[in-house]
Protein backbone atom coordinates (compact mmCIF):
# COMPACT_ATOMS: atom_id res chain seq x y z
CA UNK A 1 0.00 0.00 0.00
CA UNK A 2 1.17 3.50 -0.79
CA UNK A 3 0.50 6.57 1.25
CA UNK A 4 -1.11 9.52 -0.47
CA UNK A 5 1.51 12.17 -1.27
CA UNK A 6 1.46 14.61 1.66
CA UNK A 7 -0.08 18.02 1.30
CA UNK A 8 -1.25 19.63 4.48
CA UNK A 9 -1.84 17.07 7.23
CA UNK A 10 -5.55 16.25 7.49
CA UNK A 11 -6.98 17.26 10.84
CA UNK A 12 -10.34 15.51 10.44
CA UNK A 13 -11.05 13.10 7.59
CA UNK A 14 -14.82 12.84 7.09
CA UNK A 15 -15.69 9.63 5.27
CA UNK A 16 -19.01 9.91 3.46
CA UNK A 17 -20.49 13.06 1.91
CA UNK A 18 -24.12 12.42 2.73
CA UNK A 19 -26.25 14.43 5.14
CA UNK A 20 -24.20 13.86 8.30
CA UNK A 21 -20.80 14.07 6.57
CA UNK A 22 -21.42 17.14 4.43
CA UNK A 23 -23.01 19.05 7.31
CA UNK A 24 -20.15 18.21 9.67
CA UNK A 25 -17.39 19.11 7.23
CA UNK A 26 -19.09 22.47 6.66
CA UNK A 27 -19.50 23.04 10.39
CA UNK A 28 -15.86 22.21 11.14
CA UNK A 29 -14.52 24.75 8.63
CA UNK A 30 -16.97 27.34 9.99
CA UNK A 31 -15.40 26.75 13.39
CA UNK A 32 -11.96 27.52 12.04
CA UNK A 33 -10.53 24.10 11.29
CA UNK A 34 -8.10 24.50 8.41
CA UNK A 35 -7.48 20.97 7.19
CA UNK A 36 -10.78 19.16 6.73
CA UNK A 37 -11.06 16.49 4.04
CA UNK A 38 -14.26 14.90 2.79
CA UNK A 39 -13.98 11.49 1.13
CA UNK A 40 -16.60 10.15 -1.28
CA UNK A 41 -17.03 8.97 -4.85
CA UNK A 42 -18.33 12.31 -6.10
CA UNK A 43 -18.21 15.92 -4.98
CA UNK A 44 -21.91 16.23 -5.89
CA UNK A 45 -24.48 14.15 -3.99
CA UNK A 46 -23.69 10.46 -4.45
CA UNK A 47 -26.79 8.77 -5.96
CA UNK A 48 -26.14 5.74 -3.74
CA UNK A 49 -26.37 7.76 -0.52
CA UNK A 50 -29.56 7.82 1.55
CA UNK A 51 -29.40 11.63 1.44
CA UNK A 52 -29.60 11.65 -2.36
CA UNK A 53 -33.29 11.84 -3.16
CA UNK A 54 -35.98 13.89 -4.87
CA UNK A 55 -37.50 15.19 -1.67
CA UNK A 56 -37.82 14.26 2.00
CA UNK A 57 -40.13 15.18 4.85
CA UNK A 58 -39.15 18.13 7.03
CA UNK A 59 -41.20 18.05 10.23
CA UNK A 60 -40.68 18.93 13.87
CA UNK A 61 -43.43 16.85 15.47
CA UNK A 62 -41.63 14.46 17.81
CA UNK A 63 -42.96 13.16 21.11
CA UNK A 64 -39.29 12.85 22.08
CA UNK A 65 -38.12 16.27 23.38
CA UNK A 66 -34.48 15.51 22.55
CA UNK A 67 -35.17 15.59 18.81
CA UNK A 68 -37.79 18.31 19.05
CA UNK A 69 -35.20 20.62 20.63
CA UNK A 70 -32.90 19.99 17.68
CA UNK A 71 -35.66 20.90 15.28
CA UNK A 72 -36.49 23.98 17.31
CA UNK A 73 -33.14 25.23 15.98
CA UNK A 74 -33.42 23.68 12.53
CA UNK A 75 -36.87 24.86 11.41
CA UNK A 76 -36.06 28.62 11.43
CA UNK A 77 -33.03 27.82 9.27
CA UNK A 78 -35.14 25.85 6.80
CA UNK A 79 -37.58 28.74 6.59
CA UNK A 80 -35.30 31.76 6.55
CA UNK A 81 -31.60 30.99 6.05
CA UNK A 82 -30.19 31.60 2.58
CA UNK A 83 -28.48 28.20 2.63
CA UNK A 84 -31.75 26.28 2.96
CA UNK A 85 -34.92 28.30 2.35
CA UNK A 86 -34.82 27.86 -1.43
CA UNK A 87 -35.18 24.12 -1.02
CA UNK A 88 -37.81 24.02 1.72
CA UNK A 89 -41.53 24.05 0.94
CA UNK A 90 -43.94 24.57 3.84
CA UNK A 91 -47.01 22.80 2.48
CA UNK A 92 -48.06 21.24 5.78
CA UNK A 93 -48.29 17.58 6.75
CA UNK A 94 -51.01 15.12 7.70
CA UNK A 95 -50.25 12.04 9.79
CA UNK A 96 -52.81 9.24 10.03
CA UNK A 97 -51.56 7.24 12.99
CA UNK A 98 -53.53 4.95 15.33
CA UNK A 99 -50.91 5.44 18.06
CA UNK A 100 -50.68 8.42 20.44
CA UNK A 101 -47.98 10.06 18.30
CA UNK A 102 -50.15 13.10 17.46
CA UNK A 103 -51.36 14.02 20.94
CA UNK A 104 -47.93 13.31 22.42
CA UNK A 105 -46.25 15.57 19.86
CA UNK A 106 -48.68 18.39 20.60
CA UNK A 107 -47.99 17.93 24.32
CA UNK A 108 -44.26 18.03 23.64
CA UNK A 109 -44.60 21.40 21.89
CA UNK A 110 -46.39 22.77 24.94
CA UNK A 111 -43.93 21.28 27.42
CA UNK A 112 -41.00 22.88 25.58
CA UNK A 113 -42.77 26.21 25.08
CA UNK A 114 -42.66 25.91 21.28
CA UNK A 115 -45.43 27.62 19.34
CA UNK A 116 -47.12 25.28 16.89
CA UNK A 117 -50.36 25.34 14.96
CA UNK A 118 -50.45 21.54 14.94
CA UNK A 119 -53.82 20.06 15.85
CA UNK A 120 -55.82 16.88 15.61
CA UNK A 121 -58.03 17.45 12.57
CA UNK A 122 -61.31 15.57 12.06
CA UNK A 123 -61.09 13.14 9.16
CA UNK A 124 -64.27 14.63 7.63
CA UNK A 125 -62.53 18.01 7.48
CA UNK A 126 -59.51 16.44 5.80
CA UNK A 127 -61.68 14.80 3.16
CA UNK A 128 -63.38 18.08 2.31
CA UNK A 129 -60.20 20.14 2.05
CA UNK A 130 -57.43 20.46 -0.54
CA UNK A 131 -59.62 20.10 -3.63
CA UNK A 132 -60.92 16.79 -2.31
CA UNK A 133 -57.70 14.85 -3.05
CA UNK A 134 -58.12 12.97 0.25
CA UNK A 135 -61.80 12.15 -0.31
CA UNK A 136 -61.04 8.48 -0.95
CA UNK A 137 -58.01 8.10 1.35
CA UNK A 138 -58.02 5.05 3.60
CA UNK A 139 -58.15 6.49 7.12
CA UNK A 140 -59.53 3.24 8.58
CA UNK A 141 -61.40 3.81 11.83
CA UNK A 142 -59.56 7.02 12.69
CA UNK A 143 -61.73 9.99 13.58
CA UNK A 144 -58.84 12.49 13.68
CA UNK A 145 -55.39 12.83 12.15
CA UNK A 146 -52.48 15.08 13.09
CA UNK A 147 -52.29 18.17 10.90
CA UNK A 148 -49.29 20.45 11.14
CA UNK A 149 -49.40 23.40 8.71
CA UNK A 150 -45.93 24.62 9.75
CA UNK A 151 -43.86 21.81 8.18
CA UNK A 152 -43.43 20.32 4.72
CA UNK A 153 -40.67 18.85 2.59
CA UNK A 154 -37.18 19.64 1.36
CA UNK A 155 -35.65 19.04 -2.07
CA UNK A 156 -33.09 16.58 -0.81
CA UNK A 157 -30.46 16.35 -3.54
CA UNK A 158 -30.45 20.10 -4.13
CA UNK A 159 -30.16 21.01 -0.44
CA UNK A 160 -27.35 18.51 0.13
CA UNK A 161 -25.57 19.74 -2.97
CA UNK A 162 -25.76 23.30 -1.69
CA UNK A 163 -24.13 22.29 1.62
CA UNK A 164 -21.35 20.45 -0.22
CA UNK A 165 -20.73 23.54 -2.37
CA UNK A 166 -20.64 25.81 0.66
CA UNK A 167 -18.15 23.54 2.38
CA UNK A 168 -15.88 23.55 -0.66
CA UNK A 169 -16.04 27.34 -0.86
CA UNK A 170 -14.98 27.56 2.79
CA UNK A 171 -12.02 25.23 2.31
CA UNK A 172 -13.21 21.65 2.69
CA UNK A 173 -10.86 19.52 0.62
CA UNK A 174 -12.72 16.89 -1.39
CA UNK A 175 -11.00 13.55 -1.97
CA UNK A 176 -12.53 11.27 -4.57
CA UNK A 177 -12.47 7.59 -3.73
CA UNK A 178 -13.83 4.79 -1.58
CA UNK A 179 -12.54 3.66 1.79
CA UNK A 180 -12.22 -0.14 1.86
CA UNK A 181 -11.00 -0.34 5.46
CA UNK A 182 -9.52 1.69 8.27
CA UNK A 183 -5.77 2.03 8.61
CA UNK A 184 -5.13 0.90 12.18
CA UNK A 185 -1.97 1.11 14.25
CA UNK A 186 -0.64 -1.85 16.26
CA UNK A 187 -2.72 -0.83 19.29
CA UNK A 188 -5.92 -0.40 17.27
CA UNK A 189 -5.56 3.36 16.93
CA UNK A 190 -7.19 4.70 13.76
CA UNK A 191 -4.57 6.53 11.72
CA UNK A 192 -6.49 6.92 8.47
CA UNK A 193 -8.22 4.86 5.80
CA UNK A 194 -7.14 2.58 2.97
CA UNK A 195 -8.63 3.50 -0.40
CA UNK A 196 -9.70 1.09 -3.14
CA UNK A 197 -6.47 2.02 -4.93
CA UNK A 198 -4.54 0.68 -1.87
CA UNK A 199 -3.40 4.19 -1.06
CA UNK A 200 -3.39 5.18 2.60
CA UNK A 201 -5.02 8.47 3.51
CA UNK A 202 -3.75 9.49 6.95
CA UNK A 203 -5.52 11.87 9.33
CA UNK A 204 -5.36 13.02 12.93
CA UNK A 205 -9.01 12.01 13.36
CA UNK A 206 -11.30 9.87 11.20
CA UNK A 207 -15.06 10.42 11.25
CA UNK A 208 -17.20 7.72 9.64
CA UNK A 209 -20.42 9.13 8.19
CA UNK A 210 -20.86 6.02 6.08
CA UNK A 211 -24.48 5.16 6.84
CA UNK A 212 -25.57 1.63 5.98
CA UNK A 213 -22.04 0.73 4.88
CA UNK A 214 -20.56 1.34 8.33
CA UNK A 215 -20.90 -2.22 9.72
CA UNK A 216 -19.11 -3.75 6.71
CA UNK A 217 -16.34 -1.13 6.80
CA UNK A 218 -15.65 -1.75 10.49
CA UNK A 219 -15.69 -5.53 10.08
CA UNK A 220 -13.37 -5.42 7.06
CA UNK A 221 -10.88 -3.28 8.98
CA UNK A 222 -10.19 -5.86 11.69
CA UNK A 223 -12.07 -9.11 11.03
CA UNK A 224 -10.87 -10.80 14.23
CA UNK A 225 -11.44 -7.81 16.54
CA UNK A 226 -15.12 -8.02 17.46
CA UNK A 227 -14.77 -4.99 19.74
CA UNK A 228 -14.34 -2.81 16.65
CA UNK A 229 -17.41 -4.24 14.91
CA UNK A 230 -20.85 -2.64 15.02
CA UNK A 231 -22.63 -5.82 16.10
CA UNK A 232 -26.34 -5.14 16.50
CA UNK A 233 -25.84 -1.43 17.17
CA UNK A 234 -26.45 -0.56 13.51
CA UNK A 235 -27.93 -2.71 10.76
CA UNK A 236 -27.95 -1.97 7.04
CA UNK A 237 -31.61 -1.62 6.04
CA UNK A 238 -33.33 -0.69 2.79
CA UNK A 239 -36.63 1.01 2.05
CA UNK A 240 -38.46 1.52 -1.24
CA UNK A 241 -39.46 4.84 -2.79
CA UNK A 242 -41.28 5.32 -6.07
CA UNK A 243 -42.54 8.22 -8.14
CA UNK A 244 -44.87 9.17 -10.94
CA UNK A 245 -45.69 12.34 -12.88
CA UNK A 246 -49.06 14.06 -12.85
CA UNK A 247 -50.37 16.03 -15.83
CA UNK A 248 -53.11 18.46 -16.84
CA UNK A 249 -56.12 18.84 -14.55
CA UNK A 250 -54.79 16.22 -12.16
CA UNK A 251 -51.56 18.17 -11.71
CA UNK A 252 -53.55 21.36 -11.07
CA UNK A 253 -55.68 19.56 -8.46
CA UNK A 254 -52.65 18.34 -6.49
CA UNK A 255 -50.83 21.68 -6.32
CA UNK A 256 -49.42 22.29 -2.81
CA UNK A 257 -51.24 19.41 -1.14
CA UNK A 258 -49.71 18.59 2.23
CA UNK A 259 -47.36 15.70 2.81
CA UNK A 260 -49.32 12.64 3.98
CA UNK A 261 -47.93 9.91 6.22
CA UNK A 262 -50.34 7.03 6.74
CA UNK A 263 -49.27 4.53 9.41
CA UNK A 264 -52.26 2.21 9.11
CA UNK A 265 -51.09 -1.38 8.48
CA UNK A 266 -53.11 -1.61 5.27
CA UNK A 267 -51.43 1.51 3.85
CA UNK A 268 -47.99 2.01 5.46
CA UNK A 269 -46.66 4.79 3.30
CA UNK A 270 -45.95 8.44 2.66
CA UNK A 271 -46.62 10.83 -0.19
CA UNK A 272 -44.64 13.98 -0.71
CA UNK A 273 -46.30 17.08 -2.00
CA UNK A 274 -45.99 17.36 -5.75
CA UNK A 275 -43.05 19.26 -7.25
CA UNK A 276 -43.65 22.05 -9.75
CA UNK A 277 -42.84 19.76 -12.68
CA UNK A 278 -45.52 17.28 -11.63
CA UNK A 279 -43.17 14.75 -10.01
CA UNK A 280 -44.92 12.98 -7.16
CA UNK A 281 -42.79 10.81 -4.86
CA UNK A 282 -43.95 8.15 -2.43
CA UNK A 283 -42.31 5.97 0.22
CA UNK A 284 -43.34 2.56 1.47
CA UNK A 285 -43.24 2.92 5.24
CA UNK A 286 -41.25 -0.24 5.96
CA UNK A 287 -37.70 -1.51 5.68
CA UNK A 288 -35.82 -4.75 5.14
CA UNK A 289 -32.40 -6.31 5.58
CA UNK A 290 -30.09 -7.98 3.05
CA UNK A 291 -28.24 -10.78 4.83
CA UNK A 292 -25.32 -12.48 3.12
CA UNK A 293 -22.00 -14.01 4.12
CA UNK A 294 -19.41 -11.25 4.52
CA UNK A 295 -16.16 -12.62 3.05
CA UNK A 296 -13.84 -10.82 5.48
CA UNK A 297 -15.34 -12.51 8.53
CA UNK A 298 -17.24 -15.50 7.16
CA UNK A 299 -20.26 -14.35 9.17
CA UNK A 300 -23.66 -13.34 7.88
CA UNK A 301 -24.47 -9.65 8.06
CA UNK A 302 -26.85 -7.28 6.35
CA UNK A 303 -25.02 -5.67 3.43
CA UNK A 304 -25.83 -2.92 0.96
CA UNK A 305 -25.99 -4.56 -2.50
CA UNK A 306 -23.16 -3.73 -4.87
CA UNK A 307 -25.26 -3.30 -8.01
CA UNK A 308 -26.91 -0.01 -8.95
CA UNK A 309 -30.26 -1.68 -9.58
CA UNK A 310 -30.78 -2.09 -5.83
CA UNK A 311 -29.54 1.39 -4.89
CA UNK A 312 -30.45 4.08 -7.40
CA UNK A 313 -33.57 5.10 -9.32
CA UNK A 314 -34.57 2.51 -11.93
CA UNK A 315 -37.44 2.13 -14.37
CA UNK A 316 -40.94 0.67 -13.91
CA UNK A 317 -39.84 -2.99 -13.98
CA UNK A 318 -39.15 -4.03 -10.39
CA UNK A 319 -39.36 -6.80 -7.80
CA UNK A 320 -42.93 -8.07 -7.72
CA UNK A 321 -43.25 -7.83 -3.92
CA UNK A 322 -42.36 -4.14 -3.89
CA UNK A 323 -44.47 -3.31 -6.93
CA UNK A 324 -47.48 -4.75 -5.10
CA UNK A 325 -46.59 -2.87 -1.91
CA UNK A 326 -46.22 0.36 -3.86
CA UNK A 327 -49.60 -0.02 -5.54
CA UNK A 328 -51.26 -0.78 -2.20
CA UNK A 329 -49.63 2.25 -0.59
CA UNK A 330 -50.56 4.64 -3.41
CA UNK A 331 -54.16 3.39 -3.45
CA UNK A 332 -54.43 3.70 0.33
CA UNK A 333 -53.11 7.26 0.24
CA UNK A 334 -55.35 8.60 -2.55
CA UNK A 335 -57.80 5.92 -3.67
CA UNK A 336 -59.69 6.80 -6.85
CA UNK A 337 -57.68 9.99 -7.28
CA UNK A 338 -54.71 7.97 -8.58
CA UNK A 339 -56.53 5.25 -10.54
CA UNK A 340 -54.61 4.60 -13.74
CA UNK A 341 -51.54 6.55 -12.61
CA UNK A 342 -48.45 4.58 -13.64
CA UNK A 343 -45.40 4.28 -11.41
CA UNK A 344 -42.41 5.39 -13.46
CA UNK A 345 -39.43 4.67 -11.23
CA UNK A 346 -38.47 2.79 -8.07
CA UNK A 347 -35.52 3.15 -5.74
CA UNK A 348 -34.09 1.29 -2.75
CA UNK A 349 -32.77 3.75 -0.19
CA UNK A 350 -30.26 2.20 2.26
CA UNK A 351 -29.80 3.61 5.74
CA UNK A 352 -28.28 2.48 9.02
CA UNK A 353 -30.99 1.53 11.49
CA UNK A 354 -30.40 1.31 15.23
CA UNK A 355 -32.52 -0.72 17.69
CA UNK A 356 -34.24 2.41 19.03
CA UNK A 357 -33.93 4.51 15.84
CA UNK A 358 -31.71 6.91 17.77
CA UNK A 359 -28.62 8.18 16.01
CA UNK A 360 -25.18 6.71 16.77
CA UNK A 361 -22.88 9.73 17.18
CA UNK A 362 -19.94 8.79 19.32
CA UNK A 363 -16.20 8.29 19.66
CA UNK A 364 -15.35 4.63 19.09
CA UNK A 365 -14.38 3.35 22.55
CA UNK A 366 -12.03 0.68 21.17
CA UNK A 367 -10.15 2.70 18.55
CA UNK A 368 -8.64 6.06 19.54
CA UNK A 369 -9.02 8.84 16.95
CA UNK A 370 -12.00 7.07 15.36
CA UNK A 371 -15.46 8.68 15.50
CA UNK A 372 -18.84 7.44 14.26
CA UNK A 373 -21.84 9.47 13.06
CA UNK A 374 -24.55 7.32 11.56
CA UNK A 375 -27.83 5.59 12.45
CA UNK A 376 -30.15 7.94 10.57
CA UNK A 377 -32.85 5.25 10.80
CA UNK A 378 -34.87 6.88 8.01
CA UNK A 379 -35.51 10.12 9.89
CA UNK A 380 -32.14 11.89 9.94
CA UNK A 381 -32.26 14.03 6.80
CA UNK A 382 -34.48 16.82 8.16
CA UNK A 383 -31.71 17.74 10.63
CA UNK A 384 -29.36 18.85 7.82
CA UNK A 385 -29.08 22.52 8.96
CA UNK A 386 -27.99 21.59 12.51
CA UNK A 387 -26.72 18.01 12.69
CA UNK A 388 -23.18 19.12 11.89
CA UNK A 389 -23.09 21.16 15.10
CA UNK A 390 -23.81 18.11 17.24
CA UNK A 391 -21.34 15.89 15.41
CA UNK A 392 -18.62 18.55 15.53
CA UNK A 393 -19.24 18.87 19.28
CA UNK A 394 -18.82 15.10 19.59
CA UNK A 395 -15.54 15.10 17.66
CA UNK A 396 -14.34 17.87 19.98
CA UNK A 397 -15.55 15.90 23.05
CA UNK A 398 -17.97 18.72 23.90
CA UNK A 399 -21.31 17.09 23.09
CA UNK A 400 -24.10 17.79 25.59
CA UNK A 401 -24.19 14.85 28.06
CA UNK A 402 -27.84 14.05 27.36
CA UNK A 403 -27.16 13.66 23.64
CA UNK A 404 -23.88 11.84 24.25
CA UNK A 405 -25.65 9.29 26.45
CA UNK A 406 -28.49 8.74 23.96
CA UNK A 407 -26.15 8.39 20.97
CA UNK A 408 -23.39 6.42 22.72
CA UNK A 409 -21.66 3.31 21.36
CA UNK A 410 -22.88 1.39 24.42
CA UNK A 411 -26.14 2.88 25.67
CA UNK A 412 -27.09 2.56 29.31
CA UNK A 413 -30.64 1.22 29.22
CA UNK A 414 -33.55 3.40 28.02
CA UNK A 415 -34.22 1.08 25.08
CA UNK A 416 -37.98 0.90 25.54
CA UNK A 417 -38.73 3.68 23.07
CA UNK A 418 -38.38 4.42 19.37
CA UNK A 419 -37.19 7.79 18.12
CA UNK A 420 -38.92 7.08 14.80
CA UNK A 421 -41.74 4.60 15.47
CA UNK A 422 -42.15 3.57 11.84
CA UNK A 423 -39.93 1.86 9.26
CA UNK A 424 -39.86 -1.46 11.09
CA UNK A 425 -38.02 -4.38 9.47
CA UNK A 426 -40.49 -6.69 7.72
CA UNK A 427 -38.10 -9.27 6.22
CA UNK A 428 -35.06 -9.80 4.03
CA UNK A 429 -34.48 -8.65 0.46
CA UNK A 430 -33.28 -12.08 -0.63
CA UNK A 431 -36.64 -13.62 0.28
CA UNK A 432 -38.61 -10.90 -1.50
CA UNK A 433 -36.47 -11.17 -4.62
CA UNK A 434 -37.13 -14.93 -4.85
CA UNK A 435 -40.89 -14.62 -4.40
Amino acid sequence: MEEEPPRLPIDVLVVGAGNFGAATAFELVKRGYKNIALLDLDSSPNPRAASHDINKIVRDDYPDPLYMRMLQKAMPLWRHHDNYKEYYHEVGMLRADPSNFGPESIASYKNLGIHSDARMMPVDEVRQGWNGVFADTNFGDLSHVLYNPNVGYGEAEKALGAVLKLGAERGVRFVQGTATKLFLGPDGECQGVVLETDQILRANKVLLCTGARTPALLAASAPENKLLHAGDRIIATGAVSFHTTLHGEQRAKFQRVPVLKNCLPEVKGESMSMLEDGTFKFNCDLCFTNYAVFPATGDKMSLVPDDDEHQVWTGPDYIKFFKEKAQKTMKGLYGKEVEGVAIENYRMCWDASTPTHDFLITPHPHSPRLYIATGGSFHGWKFLPVIGEYIADMVSHQLDPEYAARWAWDRAGNDDHSANPTYQVIGDLQDFAKA
